[in-house]
């Protein structure tokens, strides 16, 4: 089984929104682990709160070392920013902190496992805000 960790920031709609994320990758193969241990990291971010985005930065700080560190033993982890921060900030998340992965707002999580699969064939970062038609 692949490991994910979800982290939600900020509003009840994040935990719930988190919630539907790990239903969406149960069928993938993934389950709930400790973010040392994840191959799939999301920050459920809330553009409400105080600071919301500094927050996150500094959390992607962080996991970008953790990233590189596994790198050297093997795969590091599949690093994803969703929410609202990500709605907001788009791609400047992925122009300040290059091991961010994936970047989808709220309209775009139930295209977590698409995202998902084309990140793993392209290796490239993607940024999915667009609301939906």
């Amino acid at each position: 089984m692949k490991k994910v960790h979800i982290k939600s920031y900020g509003c009840q709609m994040n935990v719930y929104d988190s919630q539907r994320m790990g239903d969406l990758l149960a069928p993938l193969g993934y389950e709930a682990g400790a973010v040392e241990d994840a191959d799939l990291i999301i920050l459920n971010t809330c553009h409400i709160r105080e600071k919301a985005a500094e927050k996150v930065y500094s959390e992607l700080g962080k996991l970008r070392l953790l990233k590189e560190r596994r790198r050297r033993t093997g795969v590091g982890p599949v690093i994803a920013v969703a929410g609202c921060v990500a709605q907001a900030e788009g791609e400047e998340i992925v122009r300040r902190q290059k091991a961010v992965d994936l970047v989808f707002g709220p309209q775009t999580y139930h295209r977590l496992p698409e995202l998902l699969r084309t990140h793993a064939v392209t290796g490239k970062p993607i940024v999915e805000t667009e609301f939906p038609s």
